[in-house]
């Protein structure tokens, strides 16, 4: 698995930054209709104090079990192909 934080540009309402998470060769293929399973990314800041999510484009504290939710986006090749990025 690859990731990275990097810089929205420009920035736009919501978004200044986004977290990007990659698979290589190595990690396998998911065929057509299949799943992957539970993918978990934990993350902090150097100092562990905490984000202010309050203007996070794809931050909603009321979704608490897994649903589609077109605030997150996927990416498969730099196309898009679910989700909708922040305007």
């Amino acid at each position: 698995m690859t990731r990275q934080f990097s810089a929205v540009s420009p920035a736009r309402t919501g978004a200044d930054t986004y977290a990007e998470v990659g698979f290589t060769a190595a990690a396998g293929s998911v065929p057509a209709g299949g799943q992957s399973g539970e993918i978990q990314l934990r993350f902090n800041k150097d100092n562990w104090s905490n984000y202010n999510e309050a203007n996070d484009y794809s931050c909603d504290p009321t979704k608490t079990s897994f649903a589609n939710y077109a605030k997150v986006t996927l990416y498969r090749n730099g196309a898009l192909v679910w989700g909708t990025e922040p305007q």
